[in-house]
């Protein structure tokens, strides 16, 4: 695998944690060692900060939502996702920064730049080296939700502007984003994340 840092991207209900898990299991069998992280959470503070931030109990400002995330990232990357790299170990992360930038920034309106800035402090310029965005239609994912946390569960036209968001952020870093189409086969995009990375999918 030709990076250590990995990140899947998408709006809610393009299929991230399936594909991320199947990945896991093919690197397994090539004996790269691996590890899947999720955000929000990965890490004791971060759990917390993700009950929070999904619950429909809160009622979260937009500003407030960003600043947890930038929280519970800061921890991750500091407390989890540095130390398993340097130890050699791969880092297969369901979300990542970019998230933020096209939830908050686009979708919450706070600002592509704003966003993008802001999340840069939390990570300390620490980004994944490569992206995997899983392009969907709104109306499609969301139909294949089966409970939809307090974010997921926002109006159609949040969603819409995230997609926007991240292919905004895929023209912008082209060189480091695969942008695959999330209504085709699992074993499809697999094998197109496999040749991306130079692994061996059998």
């Amino acid at each position: 695998m030709n990076c250590n840092y990995v990140a899947f991207e998408g709006i809610d209900g393009s299929g991230k944690s399936s594909i991320i898990e199947q990945l896991s299991k093919i690197l397994d069998k090539n004996k790269i060692e691996n590890k899947i992280v999720r955000e929000p959470g990965g890490t004791k503070v971060g759990e917390g900060i993700r009950d929070l931030l999904l619950s429909h109990d809160y009622n979260v400002s937009s500003l407030t939502e960003a600043l947890l995330f930038c929280a519970q990232r800061s921890q991750l990357v500091n407390e989890l996702i540095k130390p398993s790299i340097q130890s050699g170990i791969k880092i297969l992360s369901d979300r990542s920064a970019y998230s933020s930038v096209a939830y908050q920034g686009v979708g919450r309106e706070l600002g592509y730049e704003k966003i993008y800035q802001l999340n840069d402090i939390a990570v300390g310029g620490f980004w994944p080296e490569k992206v995997v965005l899983l392009d969907i239609d709104p109306l499609v994912s969301l139909d294949r939700q089966k409970v939809a946390d307090r974010i997921g569960g926002d109006k159609i036209e949040f969603f819409q502007n995230i997609r926007e968001g991240y292919l905004r952020l895929s023209e912008e870093f082209s060189e480091n984003f695969l942008v695959l189409n999330a209504e085709k086969s699992l074993e499809e995009n697999l094998m197109k994340i496999c040749n991306w990375f130079g692994i061996d999918e059998t």
